[in-house]
């Protein structure tokens, strides 16, 4: 019998270690919401526009409350220069919840190939908190160059990149993607 997508969803969060890099696809996967796995049911990553208003946080805010769907003690709710820590549930918002496996995944190649090494797993934890704290993404979040996926493989690896973003500007899809998601493409 073929285990039901929130019987996965939870038994995929039973087995989260802190340090993982997890994943939760949004519009149907056309692309992947990236955040770090920091333990005691935390998530920390960096957070685009909020949700309902279309609008960006502000770079110059440094630490301020959103409204969150749950009221979790482990969901702080909190984000310092767009970057967040909330509870598994508010990351996932709703979607499939995924572990990056830097050793089997697509992104092992790209890490060879760079000569880029992962972190361990306490080390990814601590600098995910250092950045929150630095306020390092104080220029905010950017589709392309300052993304999730970006915060996500920083905090793991040292270094800052984005599969989806490779991806995007080799297909020359960018500007396309940018437009479809305001609704400005019509059919």
């Amino acid at each position: 019998m073929e285990m039901d997508k929130e019987a996965r969803k939870e038994t995929i969060k039973e087995l989260l270690k802190k340090g993982d890099h997890i994943c939760s696809e949004r519009l149907n996967g056309l692309f992947y919401h990236h955040g770090i796995y920091v333990g005691h049911g935390r998530v920390i990553h960096l957070s685009g526009p909020i949700r309902g208003t279309g609008k960006f946080r502000s770079s110059s805010s440094f630490v301020s409350t959103p409204r969150w769907p749950c009221s979790q003690k482990a969901c702080q709710g909190i984000f310092c220069g767009g970057i967040v820590i909330t509870c598994v549930d508010c990351f996932l918002d709703g979607h499939s919840l995924y572990v990056i496996d830097y050793e089997c995944s697509k992104v092992s190649s790209f890490l060879e190939k760079h000569d880029i090494s992962v972190k361990s797993p306490d080390e990814v934890v601590d600098l995910a908190y250092a950045e929150f704290y630095r306020k390092i993404n104080s220029d905010g979040y950017h589709l392309l160059n300052r993304n999730c996926e970006h915060f996500a493989t920083y905090c793991k690896t040292g270094e800052s990149f984005s599969m989806q973003s490779l991806w995007l500007k080799a297909e020359g899809l960018a500007s396309r993607l940018f437009f479809l998601l305001l609704g400005t493409i019509r059919g």
